[in-house]
């Protein structure tokens, strides 16, 4: 069971346990069961997990197993295609998950990510939940303000008709049909070469290169923060 979907030590290998005993799965089990970690300080970790299982289940060795990832699997020549699928909505209710590591921690919600472009140039890519009040003001053209989300105060505004936006998400296939238009190789490339080109050198070179913005709209941000302390109070108050 993987168990890092939330937060490994305080419920995740507590829901574990409650599920084996709930369903009958002990040592006298005569298949293979156990716990995943796949994110955060394993070796760290690995001891504390052991700990919790030693007080409800048995003794045993740290780590078991480890698992092999498309990293080692695969050649550098012809490597995986690095993407990741994550839930964000069920019906009309925004998920995330929670991870230990930060990178890992989604935006919730069905979203529009904006690229917002002054001069011919890249400014800032902007994803806002669809329809909310930043997606609105960038749809009409309206004078926007984009902030980091690390820091709040840290703020650009961007007048009316001083830019232009684009949405970057596109249909692929609708009603299981393909609706994405089909492009040869050399058009690829130009269209490579051109976005490249749309952002500044700063941003383009090697070494010590310039940040790019990459915001989230105030109501995502809002949204997000609020599903995150729900779950680190409903965390915090987890028991078996």
């Amino acid at each position: 069971m993987l168990i890092d979907t939330y937060d490994t030590l305080k419920c995740g290998i507590l829901n574990a346990i409650r599920a084996f005993k709930e369903s009958g799965i002990d040592n006298d089990y005569p298949g293979g069961y156990g716990v995943r970690l796949d994110s955060g300080d394993l070796a760290y970790l690995s001891v504390k997990v052991r700990e919790i299982l030693d007080r409800h289940e048995r003794q045993g060795a740290c780590i078991d197993s480890y698992g092999v990832g498309d990293a080692i699997a695969t050649s550098k020549e012809a490597p995986c295609f690095g993407n990741v699928y994550k839930l964000v909505q069920i019906d009309d209710k925004p998920v995330l998950k929670r991870s230990e590591d930060r990178i890992k921690l989604i935006n919730p919600g069905f979203q529009a990510t904006y690229r917002i472009l002054q001069e011919g140039m890249n400014e800032a890519d902007v994803t806002c939940l669809r329809g909310d009040s930043l997606s609105r003001l960038i749809e009409s053209g309206q004078t926007i303000t984009l902030r980091d989300e690390q820091d709040r105060f840290k703020c650009k505004t961007l007048p009316a008709g001083t830019y232009t936006a684009r949405m970057l998400q596109q249909d692929a296939i609708r009603d299981g049909v393909r609706v994405a238009p089909v492009h040869s190789l050399p058009e690829k490339k130009a269209f490579f070469n051109q976005t490249l080109h749309q952002f500044s050198p700063s941003e383009r070179r090697l070494i010590n290169p310039h940040y790019y913005k990459v915001d989230i709209s105030d109501d995502l941000y809002d949204l997000k923060t609020g599903i995150l302390n729900r779950l680190n109070q409903e965390i915090a108050d987890f028991k078996i």
